[in-house]
């Protein structure tokens, strides 16, 4: 159980580096284009006692970036899905999270909210249970 709560409060860390770091995530490379940008990568083991996916997809319509990401990482009998969702207009950057760690027959999940407009923190919500 330490395992996982230790699991449980990095995942915590890695959203609030997130949400510093979430305009340069959601913004595509062309601000111009209004194609989604499609991510997909895959490696594993050759056993199979190890596997690692990471799916993401980025929006942008007219100066508003919205991208939705999913890590699943399975090492041996533990598992690790983390999702983001980020939302960034001009003055608002919402990020959404959901941390979901399997472990020894226990799951423990971590669910968070950041809003910031204006550069100000406006909501900060989290919460997790196993």
């Amino acid at each position: 159980m330490k395992h996982l709560t230790r699991l449980v409060v990095a995942s915590g860390a890695g959203l609030v580096l997130a949400v510093t770091a979430s305009p340069a995530l959601a913004a595509p490379s062309d601000p111009g284009s209004n194609r989604a940008q499609v991510e997909h990568v895959e490696f594993s083991s050759p056993d199979g006692s190890f596997t690692y996916e990471r799916r993401g997809v980025t929006r942008n319509a007219d100066g508003h970036y919205t991208t939705n990401t999913r890590e699943k990482t399975t090492i041996g009998q533990s598992s690790f899905d983390y999702k983001t969702h980020y939302t960034v207009t001009d003055k608002v950057t919402k990020l959404s999270s959901q941390n979901t760690v399997a472990e020894n027959g226990e799951t423990c999940r971590t669910n968070s909210q950041v809003v910031v407009v204006n550069g100000e923190t406006r909501r900060e919500n989290s919460g997790s249970g196993c």
